[in-house]
Parts: C-alpha cells; structure tokens; sequence
C-alpha cells in the first residue's frame, strides 16, 4: 500500500500534468486523515477550481486560510475562486488578505488593480495594474491586465505595447498571439495582425480563436472568399460558434448577398439568442429587404448592446401613444450624423406630445434651436468612455423634466417605419442661419461662374471596417476633371488639406470655416451651394435635411433603402450605389458623366 508521501506526489503529479479529475481523490483521500492540513486544503481547493467545482473550491480555499491564516498563496487562491464567481467585493476582501501577508505579489496586484480599475477605486487599481506589469516583466498575465485596462480606457497604442509584452514573456501561447493581433488591430495595423493571427493558428492549428479572428478582419479587408474559409474552419472547430456565423453573416452583406446575411445572422442567433448586437445586425439586413416589422424589432436593439448610452431610469422609453400632458426627451444615442438624420422626425414628435426637451452635440445646439424653437434643447452631458457611455441629466430645469424619452430607432420605427410613411413625411427638417448663408453666397460668387458644386470624399474616422465605405479624394479625379463648374470642399476631420493637395486637385477651400467643428456653418455653406456630391457621411445628412440636392455614393445594401434602389423620404437624394467589394473609380466614372449631363441642361 503506497504511503502518504508517495500518495501526495502522485496527486501533485497528476495535478502538475493537468489531470485535475484524478488527482481529486487522491487529495480527498489524504485530507480524511489530515483534515486541518492547510497545503493539502489549498492543493484540493486549487483542483477543485480548476475542474469547475467552484463552489466546493471556495469551501476547501477558505479551510485553506483559515488553518493557513498567514499565508498569502491561500488568500490568491481564495480570491481568484470568488473573482470567477463575479463576486468581486468578497475577491476583493481576500486579495486585500493576500497583499496584506505579502504586499509585492505580481498576480494579486494584477487581479485586483483590474477589479478597482473599473470602479470608484480606479486610482489605486491602476496603480497596481503597473506595479504588477514593473515587478515582474516577464509576467504574461500581468501585462495582459494591464493592456486590458489600457484597453477600456481608449489608450490603444499603449495597451498594443503590453499586449507585446505579453507576448513576449509567453512567445509559445496561442492566445497571447491573438490579443496581440487584437491590439495591433485597434491601432491599425492590419498587415501585422494578420501575421499575428496567422502564427497563433500555426502554434495551435486545433484553436478556432485565430481563425475567426482572422476571418472577422479579412472581411474588413474585403477579402471575402478568404474570411468565408475562415469561418468555416472556425465553425468546424466549435460549432456553437456563434461569431463565426454572424462572422458568415457579414461576409454576405459585404458581398451584397443580403438574404443569404440574414440566414446566417438567424443562425448565429440560434446559438448565442441573447447577443444584442446581432440582433441588431439582423434589423439592419431584413429593413435593406424590405422587412419593416421584424427589421424594426432588430433595429431596436440598438439600445441594448452593451455600448449603448446609459440614461436615468426614471424616465422611461416613449411608448409611442401620443399624449398632450408629457413631455418627452428626444435623445442623443449615436455621431453627430446619426443626430441629424433622427431629427427628421422630430417635428413629428412633437405634434404628438405637449413639449419636447432636445439632447444633441455641443455643435449643433444653436442649429436644434433654430429648427425647433419651440422645444427646450441643451448639450449632452456624457460621462464614461467609448465602451460604457452614460448621459446626465442635470441640466434639465425641473419644469421640463422629460416624462419619457424616444431615442433614433424609435423615431425612425414610429415615424418612418413603412415605405408609405416615409414618402409622406418628406420634407425639409433644419434651418440654416440666414445670415451665414448670404455670406457663404458672397464668397462662393467670388469663385467665378458656374455651379457651385460641394465634395466631400470619406469620414472623420477612417478604421480597416469604415474605410470601404469611402472613395477617397482619388477616385473623385472621375468628378473633379468635368469641366463647367466650381468645385468646393466640405470634407471634415484631420488631414485632407494635405489629401487635396497631394491630388493635386481644383477644390475652392473656404478659408476660415472649420468644417469639423462649426457645423452651424457647414449648414450654412450647403445652403449656398447648387448640389454635393459626398458618400454616405454627416455631410450627405445634412444635405438631405436641407432639402438640397445631394448625390449620395454608398455600398448596397443599406437599411435605409428598405428594399428599393432609393431612399424613401429623402426626396432629394439621388443615389449612387454599388456592392462594398466593387472597386469605387466604375461608379465615380458614371456620376462624373452624370455631372457632365447635369451641367449641359443648365
């Protein structure tokens, strides 16, 4: 019969070889003789956790510490079981404990500097984030919190630096690959993370995380047959994958494939039915069909992802019933672009109610004003960051406390929701500053003769996935080189001087308007101009709430189509469109002849 010694280094064996199963009851064993063994109790509670018995863990971890009180291995293993648990207020009792015995542990400091981080304690946890990363820098979990708070912070070139770090202390984990690739992608270096998660798959050819990580960044790339082949292997490896099929899902949307997008979000759904975001993607397909009523359910679910605008909870979501005696907030949820396009159902709001309160970026507040004098409009007050946003309302005087709040999906659903619907509502819904516009009238006089006609060639933020989106001041050569009229640039942002000049293109640049920021300006030029010609961006919104002419160039599908090659209720937007993995210079080629046939009836 072996002998107790010889019991414990077979069950250390086992549990060292990760054979946590079988070295259970050799631990159980040992400890019916030696109860009050606080090793023995932290080596079973270890096992125990590591299986996924985390409730027996937290049990045996707590005999551990208390027959062990001074050891501060105990007080981590205790406090990594509740963390697991996501009670974070006991994890924090017992890492505290830890710290206490030994105030330089790299894993405690890491595990509860994440967990105060996030909270009213975030100081003093980020404090600890970097000592654990400076103690000890070969430690990959270290850096790895601490990228993951640099992370939720926006600080994205210094959370890819420790994501290398990492990296580098664990060059053989497969996993460390990829969150290095997932940094390099927030910072955009695409060719990079490629390589990343190529090296992540070689390591462990048997993971789907590399695969469908890959595949997700491909289809940014437009590389669809690539992504498509991703994918699937991914799929194959873990077939409730729900990523993967979302994953498919995008790849056919991309590819214009919209029915073919919805079987596969529908699918994706199947296996993760509680993921707001796909949801949402599946209300954004079926509306470019032409499904309303289920595409608006889906579309709603906007306000459930988890990056949604938080709100006071006092003031409810709008049920749509008109009702004189309410007054309702319309609220800011998206960019300024998406603001701009929900108001067009503002007014329409307001004949419903008895008094609306307006909630929008700082730039257009004077312009809301103007629009809809009668409703009380004031700046958002948002606190947070990117992922997690909240908006305040305390500067909301207390004789307009909004009874309900409606936010874009449901003034769209409500107002715009059929084809019919939209037609019927279309009209001009902004007002530019009268006095802005004779001025911009007068320097756009000063360009010379000709039409004045405004451009603009992509958005404010250029990421691997938006930037398909756009054609670039490139392709604009095709427009730019029609003779007969004034070109004049709307563009906004950081960089484009430099992009015109480069191109060495005609554009007039009106000196002195910062079309970034003075939108009550930009309004106020569109006004004064004879036509814009722009891809889908706030400066097409703008256009279209104006009811200027505007040529809109974009991938199809688009939900605002709702199924038709138009988009209904915007009268004045002529559209151009193609698939998102067509090349842009066909169709800038067609609008540049559609220019010269413009030109010839004036």
């Amino acid at each position: 019969m072996p002998t107790p010694t010889e019991i414990l280094e077979r069950a250390t064996a086992l549990h060292l070889a990760g054979r946590v199963q079988e070295a259970i009851p050799l631990y159980a064993h040992l400890l019916q003789a030696n109860p009050t063994h606080a090793d023995l109790l932290y080596r079973f509670g270890m096992a125990l956790h590591q299986s996924g018995r985390a409730e027996a863990a937290e049990q045996a971890l707590r005999r551990a510490v208390e027959h062990g009180p001074g050891e501060a291995s105990y007080w981590h293993a205790l406090g990594v079981v509740l963390h697991g648990l996501q009670r974070h207020a006991d994890a924090v009792t017992a890492y505290e404990a830890a710290l206490a015995r030994n105030p330089l542990l790299p894993d405690t400091l890491a595990s509860l500097g994440g967990i105060l981080a996030t909270g009213p304690r975030r100081d003093e946890g980020v404090a600890m984030l970097r000592r654990s990363a400076v103690l000890v820098p070969q430690s990959d979990e270290s850096w790895t919190r601490w990228a993951n708070h640099l992370q939720a912070v926006s600080e994205l070139k210094a959370c890819a630096t420790a994501r290398h770090r990492a990296l580098t202390a664990a060059p053989t984990r497969p996993d460390r690959w990829v969150s290095h690739a997932l940094g390099l992608m927030d910072i955009e270096q695409g060719d990079a993370a490629m390589r990343a998660f190529r090296a992540a798959a070689v390591i462990a050819p048997g993971g789907h995380e590399a695969y469908n990580h890959l595949a997700w960044l491909q289809v940014g790339r437009l590389m669809i047959a690539e992504a498509r082949t991703g994918f699937i292997r991914a799929r194959t490896l873990r077939p409730d994958l729900a990523s993967a099929y979302a994953g498919l899902s995008e790849a056919a949307f991309t590819a214009g494939e919209a029915e073919d997008a919805v079987r596969w979000m529908r699918q994706a759904l199947k296996v993760s039915p509680g993921e707001a975001h796909y949801r949402f993607r599946l209300g954004i397909q079926l509306l470019s069909i032409g499904e309303m009523a289920e595409g608006w359910e889906g579309y709603s679910y906007m306000r459930r992802k988890p990056s949604a605008v938080r709100r006071d909870p006092s003031i409810p979501l709008w049920d749509g019933t008109p009702n004189k005696d309410i007054t309702l907030l319309i609220a800011a949820d998206q960019g300024v672009g998406d603001e701009l396009l929900h108001a067009c159902a503002i007014a329409d709001a307001a004949r419903d109610v008895g008094r609306i309160v307006i909630e929008c970026d700082q730039r257009i507040v004077a312009l809301m004003r103007r629009s809809f004098p009668d409703a009380y409009v004031h700046a958002y007050h948002r606190v947070g960051d990117r992922n997690t946003p909240e908006h305040l309302y305390d500067w909301v005087p207390d004789d307009w406390r909004p009874d309900a709040f409606a936010d874009g999906a449901l003034l769209l659903s409500r107002y715009r929701g059929t084809i019919a619907q939209a037609d019927a509502a279309a009209v001009p819904w902004l007002k530019a500053d009268p006095a802005r516009v004779a001025e911009m009238r007068g320097r756009l006089a000063a360009l010379g003769d000709g039409p004045k006609i405004g451009i603009a060639w992509r958005s404010r933020r250029l990421t691997t996935f938006r930037l398909p989106h756009y054609p670039g001041i490139g392709p604009f050569e095709e427009v730019l080189r029609v003779d007969g009229a004034r070109f004049v640039s709307l563009q906004y942002g950081l960089g484009w001087r430099a992009e015109l000049e480069s191109n060495g293109a005609d554009v007039a640049v009106i000196d002195g308007l910062d079309t970034t920021d003075d939108i009550d300006g930009v309004f106020a030029l569109v006004e004064a101009l004879d036509l814009v010609i722009c891809p889908s961006s706030t400066v097409g919104w703008i256009s279209a709430a104006l009811g200027k002419p505007v040529w809109l160039l974009y991938n199809a599908p688009v939900f605002l189509e709702y199924g038709t090659d138009r988009f209904p209720g915007f009268p004045t937007v002529r559209c151009f469109r193609k698939t998102q993995v067509q090349p842009w210079r066909p169709l800038m080629a067609e609008v540049g002849r559609e220019l010269c046939a413009y030109l010839a009836q004036d």
